[in-house]
């Protein structure tokens, strides 16, 4: 007893650059095992901009496997508040094409799960202070400026500019640990370390226009949860964010504009999107960004002891929710990884697998889905995308049938994977239940 206690680890903690969703999530994950984790990050505080804000079932599993559902489920809009999802033309007033009826799993402790991002960066970053105090350490004001091995390859390093604010200045520091995890988003000091400005993919040419909007104009037109707007010149994502009328609006414009121009043409689109099509004095806009789309994936995640994961790892455009979907289940992935190695369930090797699949899911799934749904509401013909687009008919066909809704819904996903299977206790392999096309997150 006395030796298996005293048996030693084959790493001691885990640097993890970046306090956004994948790097605390992943250290919540690694500190219900026991594995000490250091959250670096650059910014002064949490990063609270307009993001993500809804998440489909598989991130709402690794929420409840890291502790977290409950908190969010407590302040996260309800579920009738958020029963349905619908594509729409803006012609005759905002015809609904398809409606996509969730109530069906209203009650599924699995459901999608509507918070926005920074209110749930919020409750990671608590409950990573509040319960895992000496396990998890979360630094601010440490900006990441360079990464690199041990030599063997025991370890890993990250040299850290200190803000001491004005009067001291920067102070430089090297801190070491077993793994680096870069989590530091779609900028990544970690990614750009490793393989310079090398990140093959995509930039698009529109921009998209993000901002809260306050208007009853919803729910005098019985507008209810999330609503894809079809159409070439002003295409949309809406969906109720709050109470007392908030949504979120999201559109996308042509590229190549200033911000004060595109601003100066967003009554126009308002105009055309909102149900009712209001003029600017009927409504209220709150916090608005302005966001490039990318599609982009890095050749490698792994990298010795140190490895990438979520938007340091791969971006794509926010049609379908890939985005943050993708980091949290590459968060999960990782931290059954590196639980496998630590606790000798599996030997480092796994960390390839971890590296070769999710990168795998991204380049087969993530990337060809999100291109497909962004071309869906900006490309397509809104006048004959019922009958030209697979999907849409996929949509209609679920329409009348609940029990086929509800699987559809529940199924475990094509993005999804186990690695405990890989583990050698491991018994049973999870069988696959893959949902061909389930890309109806509203995430902006």
């Amino acid at each position: 007893m006395e030796q298996n206690k005293q048996q030693k680890r084959p790493f001691e903690k885990v640097v993890i650059a970046g306090a956004g969703p994948a790097g605390l999530l992943l250290s919540l994950l690694l500190a219900k095992h026991g594995i000490p984790s250091l959250v670096l990050e650059a910014w002064p505080a949490l990063d609270t901009r307009l993001r993500a804000t809804q998440y489909g079932v598989p991130a709402t599993r690794i929420f409840r496997q890291a502790g977290i559902l409950d908190a969010i489920r407590a302040v996260s809009i309800p579920a009738s508040a958020f029963s349905e999802i619908s594509w729409r033309r803006i012609a005759n007033n905002h015809e609904k094409l398809v409606t996509l009826d969730m109530s069906c799993v209203a009650g599924h402790e699995d459901r999608m799960t509507v918070i926005p991002l920074g209110d749930l960066v919020k409750i990671m970053y608590q409950k990573a202070v509040e319960e895992f105090e000496g396990l998890i350490e979360v630094r601010f004001g440490w900006r990441v400026v360079v990464v690199g091995q041990a030599e063997g390859g025991e370890g890993a390093w990250v040299d850290v500019d200190v803000d001491l604010g004005p009067e001291e200045g920067v102070r430089r520091e090297r801190v070491e640990a077993g793994f680096v995890v870069g989590c530091d988003g779609a900028g990544s000091t970690v990614r750009k370390t490793l393989f310079g400005h090398e990140w093959p993919g995509t930039t698009f040419d529109q921009r998209i226009i993000v901002q809260n909007v306050w208007y009853d104009g919803f729910e005098k037109h019985s507008w209810n949860g999330g609503t894809y707007i079809v159409d070439n010149d002003t295409w949309a994502m809406v969906a109720r964010r709050g109470k007392a009328g908030l949504w979120r609006v999201t559109y996308g414009d042509v590229g190549g504009l200033t911000d004060d121009e595109y601003l100066a043409r967003r009554p126009y689109r308002l105009e055309k999107i909102l149900p009712g099509h209001p003029k600017p004095n009927e409504y209220q806009i709150g916090e608005t960004n302005i966001y490039k789309m990318h599609n982009r994936c890095v050749e490698k995640m792994r990298v010795g002891r140190i490895l990438l994961a979520g938007d340091a790892a791969h971006v794509c455009n926010p049609w379908g929710g890939y985005g943050c979907m993708s980091a949290v289940l590459d968060a999960g992935g990782l931290a059954d990884c590196l639980v496998g190695y630590y606790e000798g369930k599996a030997d480092e090797n796994i960390l390839d697998k971890y590296a070769e699949i999710r990168r795998e899911k991204w380049i087969k799934y993530v990337d060809v889905r999100s291109r497909k749904n962004f071309d869906r509401v900006s490309k397509a013909d809104p006048w004959t995308v019922m009958e030209t687009d697979k999907f849409m008919g996929i949509l209609r066909e679920l329409e009348g049938d609940e029990e086929k809704r509800r699987a559809f819904l529940l199924n475990w996903s094509s993005i999804e994977y186990d690695f405990t299977q890989h583990y050698k206790t491991a018994n049973v392999q999870k069988e696959e239940q893959v949902v061909d096309e389930q890309d109806l997150r509203l995430v902006r």
